[in-house]
């Protein structure tokens, strides 16, 4: 994987989450208009943000792995090189 694919699979990832997220925003906001009393006003707001902390826990981790993958693909060539002179010189 290049650079280049690994940013442009990344952006793709944060396109994704961008419209889960917005989905699940549309979602709470019809819900709050069915709220009849202020106990079931604070029961889907405690569940809404479990919810997305939970969601969003997992897009971070996903991000991050594909990050870190992105990064130490990259970094291949260079440590070869590296190595490569290391060797030359011992």
């Amino acid at each position: 994987m290049t650079v280049a694919k690994g940013a442009t699979e990344y952006n793709r990832k944060l396109i994704e989450f961008a419209r889960v997220n917005t989905r699940s925003a549309f979602d709470y906001a019809q819900g709050l208009l069915g709220v009849k009393s202020p106990s079931e006003f604070v029961e889907l707001a405690t569940a809404h943000t479990r919810k997305q902390f939970d969601i969003a826990s997992a897009q971070n981790k996903e991000l991050y792995t594909l990050a870190q993958d992105t990064a130490t693909k990259a970094a291949e060539p260079i440590k070869t090189s590296v190595s490569k002179g290391i060797n030359k010189v011992a």
